[in-house]
């Protein structure tokens, strides 16, 4: 029995460790702050009931406190350290027994010794690290002394027990560790056999390339001297395997003798040197005696000592790129040669490198030397400041992968070394990668400073002239004269635009209904065919009246040339842009195949852009301004009816908006000279005048159709320019589609003679024909009538339109066929909104052929 206080040391003496070997070797069993576990709570029971001690801990001594892995007696994980007696073992280093702790003085001032009911009695075992480093104990504690101490058979239980901890503790450690090797074993596996499969792939790379390539590949190994080729020396120079020495000896016989020395030299003086590769060129036999040019280069594989050991390289032959860059050289030099007569440039920007190549012609227009370097801060700062902004966004969109804007802008720059400002138009396209990113933007320049003076002249021509007649008139002598010559082109303007209107649609159905009856009659009855032919030819002389009322004179100085309405609208689309404003949404629509035409080029984009102009003034909210290109042929029936020009075939270019639209009687004005509608000082009156002597002096014609409130159409018809490569004039059919007696054809029109005439040319095509004078009546007609196989439906009606009558007839029947009839072209009527894509469509004036075709084709449909 231990009868007295242990205060002696272990067998490591009292602190023969320092104290931060004692805290690494604590965290190296990461138990700290770990949850309780039944292992360490049945061991403190067991030290419990040992001593028959009320307390009983695991305590393990950190750096500023004591934590109890396993506590019964105490109510609490942790203390602090400054009231801990297990730091007193710790420091002792050994098995320590308090018997009282009122009689030791280390414990004078411990509160949980000196407070009632406090700690009187201490028995502690210590737990030890395989370094043998104390890291806390198994102890037991009791509220009353125990003068006798303990025994040695509780001596050996504390110790026993403090080893079955330190037991659990290594076992954990030794878990956790081999988790860990588990881990960085299985990770070693798993990148070993990513490495495999790495490895296997690159070299079923390397055979596939070797078989795919035309190249000539070698792999050269130095200690055996062993060349080993891929098949490309046998499909590209005709060396069979088992007719080639694999050595270095071997191949270098077959270099031409003047480049073998030279490439021996270079290649070895690479191997015994340092360098990391090889390239040469040279010449080598082919099998067949012929030499190829050749493009050589290996890398040289090292050893760690440095001496090389392997060489893998590839023979790339040049024969056909060398006769490609003679080539492109011979067509280079020819296309150098022919811009320069048309005095263009090419230009040419490495985007990702930031390089700009210019030719002479082009760094002229920049107003710098031939022989000066040029960067794309040359081109930014030569550019005139008010057009930077513009040219350098449309340079941005043409870069941009989202947008690849057509590069196509016209701008002044600043000559760098003379200061004069030069007009440059410059058009180019960027090229992009698999990956959509720009690589460069080329393109072409020319300089256009000359054009541009001329249009400057003319356009202050034209402003002069506007200021000379807002002057003349502004004089009472001149105004009177001007208003007397007003005066007379508003009478010709009014009974022009009457006989227009009005006697020309009267001629057509006169004329139509003629052509039927005469049909009817045919030869059957001279007498009345007398009757026709003269009833005809009176009507044929009245629509050349009305004709030759039309074709007033309207003298200009023009300059004709042939033109494609398809490229000129396009090339118009940013002046267009601009005059127009943002608020308005251009749209064009160009006709497939269109015929040229034979007028001034100037002439025609100023009539567009006085269309579009006028168009603009008339949508102040916004809106939509449509441009349309198609090629027309007017026959005898079309140019009696509406138009006034000779037979044959148009360019029409059609202008449509969505703004307030005119009255027919500002329509009819519409060409008059001096004629406005718009506020004092706004306009002068002559735009649109100017627009119709152009086009009628160029031999065509100008139509407006509006609505009030409904937008504008205005069409110009230029006549087609026929040519050596010209198209075959195409003709209307002389056989009619004709209908069947069981398809019934219902016929929707206000205006009475138009509809008589609709159901005349129907019916005697072969149809039956009902018709009616509103879409009520048309209504009506479709609930009485199934067996209706065809709504033919003037579109503009008053009350419901041709498009609401449809609508409402497809509710009721829906697999009723419609065509529409109108005065507005199809493509102008479907964008601004009036019919959908798809739906069949006549154009008023109409030949009973067009229509026997459209009608035959609605119902087929």
């Amino acid at each position: 029995m231990n009868s007295s206080l242990d205060t002696q040391s272990g067998p490591l003496g009292p602190q023969s460790w320092s104290e931060n070997d004692r805290l690494a070797a604590l965290e190296s069993y990461a138990i700290l702050d770990t949850p309780t576990e039944s292992e360490f709570d049945d061991l403190v029971r067991l030290a419990a009931e040992t001593f028959g001690a009320p307390i009983a801990v695991v305590n393990l001594v950190a750096g500023n406190r004591q934590w109890f892995k396993a506590e019964l007696g105490i109510g609490a994980r942790e203390l602090p350290l400054d009231v801990s007696i297990c730091a007193h073992a710790i420091l002792q280093n050994d098995f320590m027994v308090v018997p009282d702790t009122m009689e030791d003085s280390r414990f004078a001032c411990n509160p949980l010794v000196t407070a009632e009911d406090g700690l009187r009695f201490y028995a502690g075992a210590l737990l030890r690290s395989d370094e043998g480093l104390p890291i806390g104990t198994v102890c037991v504690l009791d509220r009353v002394p125990r003068p006798a101490g303990i025994s040695d058979h509780q001596r050996l239980v504390l110790e026993v027990l403090a080893r079955q901890v330190m037991v659990q503790l290594e076992l954990r450690k030794t878990m956790v560790a081999q988790s860990i090797r588990a881990d960085e074993l299985s990770e070693t596996i798993r990148e070993r056999t990513i490495a495999m499969r790495e490895l296997r792939s690159v070299e079923e790379r390397y055979r596939l390339v070797g078989r795919a390539t035309n190249d000539a590949i070698w792999d050269w190994d130095f200690a055996s001297n062993q060349v080993t080729w891929n098949e490309a020396l046998e499909t590209v120079h005709g060396y069979a395997p088992d007719t080639v020495e694999p050595t270095g000896e071997w191949w270098i016989e077959q270099i031409h003798p003047d480049d073998r020395a030279r490439v021996d030299n270079s290649i070895h003086a690479a191997i015994d040197g340092t360098a990391d590769s090889w390239s040469d060129e040279y010449r080598f036999r082919r099998a067949d005696g012929s030499y190829a040019a050749i493009f050589d280069r290996g890398h040289i594989i090292r050893e760690d000592a440095g001496k090389a050991v392997r060489m893998i390289g590839a023979m790339l032959d040049l024969t056909e790129r060398q006769q490609s860059r003679a080539e492109l050289s011979m067509n280079e030099e020819r296309l150098r040669l022919a811009t320069q007569a048309a005095e263009v440039g090419f230009w040419d920007v490495d985007v990702i490198h930031d390089i700009l190549i210019w030719p002479p012609i082009v760094k002229r227009m920049f107003g710098i030397s031939a022989d000066v370097p040029v960067s794309m801060l040359d081109f930014y700062e030569g550019l005139h400041p008010e057009d930077r902004p513009h040219t350098s966004a449309a340079f941005a969109a043409a870069c941009e992968p989202e947008q690849r804007a057509l590069y196509d802008v016209e701008y002044r720059t600043v000559g760098k070394e003379d200061g004069i400002i030069r007009w440059v138009a410059a058009k180019g396209r960027g090229i992009f990668d698999e990956m959509d990113r720009c690589l460069r933007v080329v393109g072409t320049a020319i300089d256009v400073t000359e054009r541009k003076r001329k249009e400057a002249e003319l356009y202050e021509l034209n402003q002069h002239l506007e200021r000379r007649v807002a002057e003349e008139v502004a004089e009472r002598e001149h105004a009177e004269e001007a208003l007397r010559q007003a005066q007379k082109m508003e009478a010709v303007g009014q009974l022009t635009g009457g006989i227009a209107h009005d006697f020309n649609n009267m001629l057509a159905v006169v004329i139509g209904s003629l052509d039927l009856l005469n049909r009817r009659v045919g030869v059957s009855d001279p007498r009345a065919k007398r009757f026709i032919d003269a009833a005809h030819e009176g009507a044929q002389r009245a629509a050349t009246l009305t004709q030759r009322l039309l074709a007033f004179s309207r003298q200009q100085p023009l300059n004709p040339e042939v033109l494609d309405a398809n490229k000129l609208v396009p090339n118009m689309s940013d002046l267009l842009s601009h005059s127009i404003g943002t608020d308005i949404r251009l749209e064009t629509v160009l006709g497939a195949g269109l015929w040229r035409t034979h007028a001034d080029r100037n002439q025609l984009e100023s009539a567009i852009l006085n269309l579009a102009v006028n168009a603009r003034d008339a949508m102040p909210e916004g809106g939509r301004l449509t441009i349309e290109t198609q090629n027309v042929y007017f026959d005898e029936r079309h140019v009696a009816a509406n138009f006034g020009v000779p037979i044959g075939q148009y360019v029409m270019i059609t202008v449509s908006d969505t703004g307030i639209g005119m009255p027919p009687d500002v329509i009819a004005k519409a060409f008059d000279p001096f004629f406005t509608t718009k506020a004092v000082g706004k306009g002068t009156g002559l735009g649109l005048s100017q627009v119709y002597g152009f086009v009628r002096q160029s031999g065509g014609h100008v139509k407006i159709y509006s609505e009030d409130g409904a937008g504008t159409t205005i069409k110009i018809y230029l006549p087609r320019y026929i040519g050596e490569d010209a198209e075959p004039e195409g003709q209307w059919g002389s056989d009619l589609l004709l209908g069947e007696q069981k398809e019934v054809v219902l016929v929707v029109d206000d205006e009475p003679a138009v509809r008589q005439f609709s159901v005349d040319a129907l019916t005697e095509l072969g149809y039956r024909v009902l018709e009616a004078d509103g879409a009520v009546a048309a209504l009506r007609l479709l609930d009485a009538h199934p067996e209706i196989t065809l709504l033919f439906t003037d579109i503009v009606m008053p009350d419901i339109n041709g498009r609401k009558l449809a609508d409402e007839a497809r509710k009721r029947r829906p697999g009723l066929k419609v065509l529409f009839t109108t005065g507005y072209t199809r493509n102008a009527i479907v964008h601004n909104g009036v019919l959908d894509p798809g739906v069949a469509l006549i154009s008023k004036p109409y030949a009973i052929e067009e229509l026997a075709a459209k009608v035959r084709a609605a119902i087929e449909a």
